[in-house]
């Protein structure tokens, strides 16, 4: 890459680092492992964007390769919890702030959970809805039709409320 390409990296990096690390977050729900796989999202980017690939829209292209990476991550975590086990966390105390903090992590488990149950297609539809992508933007991302954006995002909400409905009741 020549200097005049890494800088503009360098400032694609700063300026999106944040949210990739959120979108990441909101998929795996572990803060630690959510800040390697931005990062790794991002290495990929510049090794792709090395490689002298041109790309129309590195935004769209960035949260496309986190999603993957996070995908990824996660078929690997699922492997590897039904090998060992987990056990559910329960709070030692019955301390009020404690136990908003564990109803909200609670909640926070259960939406991801019902996140995860969604097919692929819905999962990135909804979180880019989220980060403020545009139906269009959405579309080019996901490989649909712009048309079909709103009915998808309506229907896979009517699924994730499901989901978390369903969740709730075990």
């Amino acid at each position: 890459m020549t200097g005049n390409r890494i800088e503009a990296f360098d400032s694609f990096y700063k300026d999106l680092f944040a949210k990739i690390y959120q979108y990441a977050f909101r998929l795996v729900g572990n803060s630690q492992d959510a800040e390697q796989l931005a990062q790794e999202s991002f290495t990929r980017l510049y090794d792709f964007l090395a490689n002298g690939s041109d790309v129309r829209n590195p935004k769209l292209l960035i949260y496309r390769i986190a999603h993957n990476v996070c995908l990824n991550f996660l078929k690997r975590q699922k492997t590897f919890d039904k090998l060992i086990g987990r056990p559910i966390a329960v709070p030692p105390s019955s301390n009020t702030n404690e136990k908003e903090s564990f109803q909200k992590e609670y909640r926070a488990t259960l939406v991801r959970q019902a996140l995860r149950a969604l097919p692929q297609r819905d999962q990135r539809c909804l979180l880019l809805y989220q980060d403020g992508f545009s139906y269009a933007e959405i579309a080019e991302a996901a490989g649909i039709k712009k048309t079909s954006i709103g009915k998808i995002l309506a229907r896979a909400l009517e699924r994730l409320s499901r989901e978390i409905r369903q969740g709730e009741k075990t």
